[in-house]
């Protein structure tokens, strides 16, 4: 089975919601060998032809289809990916990592209140998502500093953010891991090579999504990746062999 069998399920799709879950919906009933080889195809071939706009879009829409599954269905492509070899695609199914960010400063950062300036008084989390809704520039950019995920979410949403808050938001340092997977996770921003970008090369995102999202990116970012020494391990192997795998076949 070749990735045509995969790109054919969402070819026509436009609204990125809608071939997500339709892909998911592919995934969670197709037979998992059948399902894992259209996969590997999948990702050797966008590895190899980064310039192929329809080979790379239906790479990020499984990225984040694998996300949507339930436990058993991604349990189930897991263990025929192994069986396969398929490492890459394997790796893409792991929904859980170790942890990015330590306790201590997590906990701190989830602080119900919060000043929005540093000498201004202590706003509380509904202050401070309320203000996430406003259209005024100068408490926007005040809010980008804010590491709640709740207030992230609904930045996330803002029609007046742009797309260099967006990669502020994504490379952000420190972090709350969930509020790096909810700009990951978002229909609009994710579609951004630099947020994915900035994302992956933030050590405070989870591993299993940086994966995901690195995957969609290319050799030069690849490189980065693999030679960035503050990134996890994990991380780093999976971006060498996609190199390898661009590297390995002609297009």
């Amino acid at each position: 089975m070749t990735a045509e069998w995969l790109i054919q399920r969402i070819r026509g799709l436009a609204d990125p919601v809608i071939r997500r879950r339709a892909l998911a919906g592919t995934l969670a009933q197709a037979e998992p060998a059948v399902a894992v080889a259209a996969a590997a195809d999948l990702v050797e071939r966008a590895a190899r032809r980064g310039d192929d706009a329809e080979l790379a879009a239906g790479l990020a829409c499984f990225v984040h289809a694998v996300g949507d599954l339930d436990y058993a269905a991604r349990q189930a492509l897991y263990v025929a990916a192994r069986a396969r070899g398929a490492e890459a695609v394997a790796r893409l199914l792991l929904d859980a990592s170790p942890a990015t960010a330590e306790p201590a400063t997590v906990a701190k950062q989830m602080k119900p209140e919060r000043p929005l300036k540093s000498r201004g008084r202590p706003l509380t989390l509904g202050e401070r998502k309320s203000l996430a809704r406003s259209g005024r520039r100068e408490l926007l950019m005040h809010l980008l500093r804010d590491p709640h995920p709740d207030v992230v979410r609904i930045l996330l949403d803002n029609p007046r953010l742009t797309e260099r808050d967006a990669v502020a938001l994504a490379a952000a340092r420190p972090a709350v891991p969930d509020a790096l997977a909810a700009v990951a996770d978002h229909r609009r921003w994710s579609a951004r090579h630099m947020v994915r970008r900035a994302l992956v090369l933030n050590p405070h995102t989870p591993v299993h999504v940086a994966m995901r999202l690195a995957t969609t990116l290319g050799p030069a970012d690849w490189r980065e990746i693999a030679g960035d020494p503050h990134l996890a391990e994990p991380l780093r192997t999976h971006v060498t062999d996609l190199l390898r795998a661009g590297a390995s076949r002609p297009a």
